[in-house]
């Protein structure tokens, strides 16, 4: 087997797991692969890219996603925001590593219901804490008994007072702080409004679903992006020309970038540059199988990205508001899923917006308001 086809079958794993649906409810086995994941993820920080590996293991070596060819790791860096990590599989028991957000992995652990966030404390020193936190409890009530026992001579009327004042200003303060709280969130989620034409139009109900308790964001389900990717690799492949082996096309441009594109947190435009790249490549002197590529660089482009419903909303994602370089990529975007809300479009990165702002329509088209239609 080829390095590149190595590489390839690890990044095609990992970007399975991000694009991948989560179940609405916790498995017998959940809570086991959040702390399998976290225990890979202490020992990944003692790896170095010159450690022992057996041939075909998968890793995080410095952040970066890596396997092990021949005894040695290979590494592959994941995209500037991302760093690789282990991440506890929904569907059955086991992990991956992927590339992934330090925030997202550690809301994906903690759903399993194991603590301690990527790196779980070891049981030894779990219990180092909590009897730690019982003498520091202990000391605390001694001290406050003896405090007590001095100053009970004070008068009980002041004393009476004192409580009334402390807990009436605690209660405010509370209370203050609680409504302030309360009030951003709400804020944050609800501060936009699809116009109503676009409410009009409504929206498919096939995304999925979770039980109200849980606290999982809800994705709009797409099951095809490894084959995406692995369809631009074997044509890249089959292409006759020499591939560099540190900066594969075949890998990076699918199972990489390819992927890390059609994510709900990437960036607007990171699809159209990738597909515009990926047909820079198939327009090199001596590519036997140009248009099969340009084809396949074009339907990529219109693939949907994924969607996150944050907050009761699934947005739309935005367009891109930039020509692509290439010609072939003129007037070609990427689909909506189903069950996207038509009139409010972003990201987990972009925020939300109502429909009619920028990014709402394909570049060079305006938004008709009135219509929900972009021309």
């Amino acid at each position: 087997m080829r390095f590149s086809q190595l590489v390839f079958s690890v990044t095609l794993a990992a970007a399975t797991v991000s694009a991948g649906v989560v179940v609405d409810r916790r498995a017998a086995f959940t809570l086991q692969n959040g702390k399998d994941a976290q225990a890979l993820n202490k020992k990944f920080q003692t790896l170095t890219p010159t450690s022992a590996c057996t041939s075909g293991e998968v890793a995080c070596v410095h952040g970066q996603l890596a396997q092990c060819v021949n005894g040695k790791f290979a590494l592959t860096s994941c995209a500037s925001t991302l760093q690789c990590v282990a991440l506890p599989l929904v569907n059955k028991p086991g992990t991956s590593v992927t590339c992934d957000t330090k925030q997202d992995a550690e809301a994906r652990i903690a759903n399993t219901g194991a603590t301690g966030g990527l790196v779980r404390k070891s049981d030894l020193e779990e219990r180092n804490v909590e009897a730690g936190n019982q003498k520091v409890d202990n000391n605390s009530t001694s001290t406050e008994q003896k405090k007590h026992k001095k100053h009970k001579h004070k008068s009980h009327a002041n004393s009476t007072s004192t409580s009334k004042h402390t807990k009436h200003k605690s209660h405010t303060n509370s209370t203050s702080t609680s409504n302030h709280k309360s009030h951003i969130n709400k804020a944050s989620a609800s501060n936009q409004t699809a116009p109503a034409a676009c409410k009009a139009k409504g929206k498919r109900e096939d995304v999925t679903r979770f039980d109200s308790d849980e606290k999982l964001w809800r994705r709009a389900a797409q099951k095809d992006l490894s084959q995406v990717a692995k369809s631009w690799h074997d044509l890249c492949e089959q292409s006759g020309v020499t591939l560099d082996p540190k900066n594969n096309p075949c890998v990076v441009l699918g199972g990489h970038n390819g992927i890390q594109a059609l994510l709900a947190r990437a960036d607007a435009c990171a699809q159209q540059v990738n597909a515009d790249a990926m047909i820079d490549f198939a327009k090199q002197p001596g590519v036997k199988n140009s248009q099969a590529l340009i084809a396949n660089a074009i339907a990529y482009r219109k693939h949907p990205r994924n969607a996150l419903n944050q907050h009761g909303v699934t947005p739309s994602t935005l367009f891109c508001e930039q020509a692509p370089r290439n010609p072939e990529l003129q007037g070609i975007v990427n689909a909506q899923l189903p069950g996207v809300d038509p009139g409010l479009f972003g990201s987990p990165t972009a925020g939300i917006v109502a429909f009619g702002a920028p990014g709402t329509c394909p570049f060079g088209q305006k938004a008709d308001v009135a219509t929900c239609t972009c021309s």
